[in-house]
């Protein structure tokens, strides 16, 4: 279940949402991914939907995914995200040059997870947020944003060093919930340590979803991020992204 919800800054410039995200399921796992495109690029709403969709669709079909996440080493982890990025780059750079553009006019960054309801592993680039919630009181596994030297800076899948800027971090335990989301999230979502997901927000999000289908559970998630009442707390494009073990 996922929704993004254009930010009140955009919509007063007219600019559409820079958010995208993507997701799949296959084996009994679920690869999702949200990818937040740079303000500062005039077209990073595209390059948001398709690293977000590319880098997905790689890792599906990725023949060193097999069955368990958890049971990846970390260098065939590594090595399968960065031909899966290599190839979402390499797609849209021959678009761009089509248009006489470059990655840089499409930059974004990049959040994912790959996982079981046993664990799994995030992967990140730049900024947003990936947090998995445990049943039994276990402490919520975070990927926290990563900034660059100056405020308002991050790292972009875009970017040459993106490769430097790839972090990955396993967590393993009795999932409850896998959560994705961009900045424009964070600051409702997660504690204001931004260590932990924010229990008044994610608690009844997961009780509701729990029991709705994947389109009610969208469509709330949309009408929450779209709340007039977030333009208070930030003008930025919000996207959440949840799973749940089936």
């Amino acid at each position: 279940m996922a929704a993004s919800a254009t930010g009140r800054s955009h919509l007063d410039r007219g600019q559409p949402c820079q958010d995208a995200f993507a997701s799949a399921c296959v084996r009994g796992m679920v690869v999702a991914v949200v990818c937040d495109g740079a303000g500062s690029a005039a077209h990073s709403d595209v390059g948001a939907r398709h690293f977000s969709a590319r880098v997905v669709e790689a890792v599906c079909r990725a023949p060193t995914l097999g069955d368990e996440p958890l049971a990846m080493t970390v260098d065939v982890l590594r090595a399968m995200l960065e031909a899966a990025v290599d190839d979402a780059r390499e797609q849209l750079a021959a678009v761009a040059a089509a248009q006489r553009l470059t990655l840089s006019d499409h930059a974004c960054t990049l959040v994912g997870a790959i996982a079981t309801a046993r664990g799994g592993w995030f992967f990140h680039v730049g900024d947003g947020v990936a947090a998995c919630a445990f049943n039994g009181g276990m402490a919520d596994a975070v990927s926290l944003p990563a900034n660059g030297e100056y405020a308002n800076e991050t790292w972009f899948v875009t970017g040459a060093n993106w490769r430097e800027q790839l972090r990955l971090t396993r967590f393993e335990g009795d999932v409850q919930a896998l959560v994705l989301m961009s900045d424009g999230v964070q600051p409702f979502a997660m504690t204001r340590a931004g260590d932990s997901l924010f229990p008044p927000f994610i608690a009844p999000v997961l009780r509701y979803l729990a029991g709705v289908d994947s389109e009610h559970g969208s469509d709330a998630l949309h009408a929450t991020l779209a709340d007039p009442r977030t333009d208070q707390i930030t003008g930025d494009d919000k996207t959440l992204l949840v799973a749940l073990p089936a």
